[in-house]
C-alpha cells in the first residue's frame, strides 16, 4: 500500500461525503438568505407602493367631496337669482353646515321670495326670542305685493307661508301644530 509522506491521513470517503454535505447545506443556507433578502426588499417596495396608492385614493376622495360641494354651491348661486333653472326631476333635501341643500325641478318667484325671507329671519335667530310669525308674514306680504287683511293682520297666504318657514324646533317648543 501507498503511504502518505504528509503527516495528514488521507480523508476517508465518509469524511469526504460529510464535507460535501456541509458545503452543500452552507450553500443552500446562503442561497436561502439571499432569496429572503430579495423577497424582503420586494415586500418593502410593495408596501411603499400600497402606501402611495392609499394616499392617492384618500386624495381622490377628498377632491371628490370638494368638487361636489363646489358644484352644489355653484348650482345654488345660479338657480336662486334666476328663478327659472331647470334641474333634475327629484326633490331631495340635505342638512348642511350653512343650511340645507334642496334640489327642485324649478324655482318660482314666490319660492325665491320665501327663501329670501327665510334667510333674512331664520339664518341667525336667538332661540330665546324667535322672530314673530306676524313680522315674517308682513315681510312676505310686502315682498310678494299681497294685501293684508282689513283688521291689519298679514294676508292669510302670508301667514301660511310664515308658518311653513318656522323651524320644527320652534313649533315643538311653543306647542304649535300638535
Amino acid at each position: 500500500m501507498f503511504e502518505s509522506t504528509d503527516d495528514h491521513p488521507e480523508p476517508t470517503s465518509q469524511e469526504t461525503v460529510a464535507r460535501s454535505d456541509v458545503e452543500y447545506w452552507r450553500q443552500c443556507a446562503e442561497e436561502s438568505q439571499a432569496a429572503a433578502a430579495r423577497l424582503t426588499a420586494r415586500l418593502r417596495g410593495r408596501d411603499q407602493r400600497i402606501q402611495l396608492l392609499e394616499l392617492a385614493i384618500a386624495r381622490t376622495v377628498v377632491m371628490h367631496h370638494v368638487w361636489a360641494s363646489h358644484l352644489e354651491r355653484r348650482f345654488e348661486r345660479s338657480s336662486l337669482p334666476g328663478g327659472n333653472v331647470q334641474s333634475g326631476k327629484s326633490f331631495t333635501a340635505r342638512e348642511n353646515e350653512g343650511g340645507a341643500v334642496v334640489h327642485l325641478p324649478h324655482v318660482t318667484h314666490t319660492l325665491h321670495v320665501l327663501f329670501d325671507v327665510m334667510r333674512e329671519y331664520w339664518s341667525e335667530w336667538d332661540p330665546e326670542r324667535p322672530p314673530k310669525s306676524s313680522a315674517v308674514a308682513r315681510a312676505i306680504d310686502e315682498k310678494l305685493g299681497l294685501k293684508g287683511q282689513a283688521n291689519g293682520e298679514a294676508s292669510r297666504s302670508a301667514q301660511t307661508f310664515a308658518a311653513a318657514l318656522r323651524p320644527d324646533s320652534v313649533n315643538e317648543s311653543d306647542g304649535r301644530h300638535r
